[in-house]
């Protein structure tokens, strides 16, 4: 199982957990990371990063995503600390 995290680079190399998926199959969430990532590179002003983290879940269950991993990235954009705002073009 793993947890999909997206990050916003912080200053001398932190990096703040601005939203997680999961946790999921691992094949599952490499999957949606990949899609996440590559959105995530096109918004490269924006400071984000993408990774997967290995979790253990109590119920042995996994979650099934929220939102697309465009709906992700646009959800934490348009947050009023989140960077450009609706209509950024993803």
């Amino acid at each position: 199982m793993k947890l999909v995290e997206l990050t916003r680079r912080g200053g001398e190399g932190s990096a703040a957990v601005v939203a997680a998926v999961g946790p999921m199959q691992d094949a599952d969430a490499e999957t949606y990371a990949a899609g996440l990532r590559e959105l995530v590179e096109r918004q490269a002003a924006a400071g984000l990063d993408v990774r997967t983290t290995p979790v253990e879940s109590t119920s042995g269950a996994a979650a099934e995503p929220p939102a697309d991993p465009a709906g992700l990235l646009r959800a934490v954009l348009s947050r009023s600390d989140g960077g450009p705002g609706p209509g950024h073009g993803i």
